[in-house]
């Protein structure tokens, strides 16, 4: 009780004094704001503040994670986000809003955080830090921490026709990146049946006894397949195609239902591999929370679109998979495409916002060195 009552709100009023003081300083900075589950299927939004001290250090800090009951609509979010804002006294410091493409998302920032000053009435409002005892002795009845496991909820259809240049919000990059890969294994056949077989086999594997004792013997294990994680399907395809044919085999017999892996599915698999493995090390490198990662996107997409142009002559099965990966980057980041190619950018296209381009030219790391292997047309 101790630990409850004095040790932990004590802890947590300090950190909040820390976090003020720091917010004070500061003229600007961005938000990152996503929405989370735990297993017992409870909402939070978790909202964090990055900025630059005085010491030109980056700085991130967690203003709030906040229960986040239904419904999900995109003014019940900006609700929240606003009464933290309020609260920290910030609000007039939002330079941007990073979120995921879910529909509630784009909708809660469409207008900005000014668009309605009246406060809408809701039941569900986000609890001051200072009231910490309160609020474990209301979870303390319902919540068991050794059950918490954080996921990403609500990946509803994005909905690109909502985002605007002028918004004060912002597109993930890394989710965008990932809804470029889902979107072309979506729309080829032959990929989503080989793909199947995988997911099969990854379920099969952590039901299975027998299986699990087998991978142990070989010193291999097989990845989860998970739509809410990143590199979900290059992952579990690259832990498949490490254990190696005959192995494979061995293993995929111990199935009720077997399966097999023909030649040409592992060819697929390998071709697959080779696609998207750019794709996993740019949205490995763009979650790094140490370093700037706005000015990689402009870059990144360039790289993209230059590897699946080169590596398009070597490819066997997966042409198909090539053109829709193509197709997709050219649609979700058609604003830095058209400026690329210097054509009117529409209203509604995402990544338009010319920041993206300020970021990649003011990184030494960048500056203009793309533009060279990028193969736009680029003109003064």
């Amino acid at each position: 009780k101790k630990l409850k009552r004095d040790i932990l709100p004590s802890f947590m009023n300090n950190v909040s004094k820390t976090i003020h003081e720091a917010l004070n300083k500061i003229n600007y900075l961005s938000l990152t704001i996503d929405g989370w589950s735990d297993r017992r299927c409870r909402s939070f939004l978790g909202i964090t503040c990055h900025f630059i001290d005085d010491k030109m250090m980056s700085q991130a800090y967690l203003l709030d994670f906040v229960r986040h009951k239904s419904p999900h609509t995109g003014e019940n979010i900006k609700q929240l986000t606003e009464d933290v804002l309020d609260r920290f006294e910030i609000k007039e410091k939002v330079f941007k809003i990073i979120t995921d493409n879910a529909s509630s998302m784009i909708k809660a920032y469409k207008f900005g955080l000014f668009a309605d000053e009246e406060t809408d009435e809701h039941g569900d409002t986000s609890s001051s830090m200072s009231e910490v005892v309160t609020i474990f002795d209301d979870y303390d009845h319902d919540l068991e921490l050794s059950d918490f496991q954080a996921i990403n909820i609500n990946h509803d259809e994005d909905d690109d026709d909502l985002e605007g240049t002028t918004n004060i919000r912002l597109s993930c990059f890394a989710h965008t990146l990932q809804l470029v890969v889902r979107d072309g294994f979506k729309k080829s056949s032959n990929i989503s049946r080989v793909l199947n077989k995988c997911q099969v086999l990854a379920k099969f594997s952590h039901k299975s006894s027998k299986m699990a004792d087998l991978l142990d013997e070989i010193n291999k294990n097989i990845n989860k397949m998970n739509v809410t994680r990143c590199n979900s399907e290059y992952l579990l395809i690259k832990s498949i195609l490490s254990i190696g044919k005959n192995d494979l085999d061995a293993i995929t017999k111990l199935m009720d239902n077997s399966i097999q892996f023909s030649n040409n599915d592992l060819i697929v698999l390998e071709e697959i591999i080779d696609l998207l493995e750019p794709f996993y090390e740019i949205s490995v490198k763009c979650q790094a929370e140490t370093i700037a990662t706005a000015s990689m996107v402009v870059p990144a997409v360039i790289h993209s679109l230059s590897h699946l142009h080169d590596i398009k002559e070597n490819i066997l099965f997966c042409t198909k998979l090539v053109q829709q990966l193509q197709l997709s980057i050219e649609t979700r980041f058609s604003g830095i495409i058209k400026r690329l190619n210097q054509t009117d950018i529409m209203e509604n296209d995402p990544f338009s916002d010319p920041v993206y381009f300020m970021a990649t030219v003011l990184d030494p790391a960048f500056k203009f060195y793309w533009i060279r292997d990028s193969g736009f047309k680029i003109t003064s």
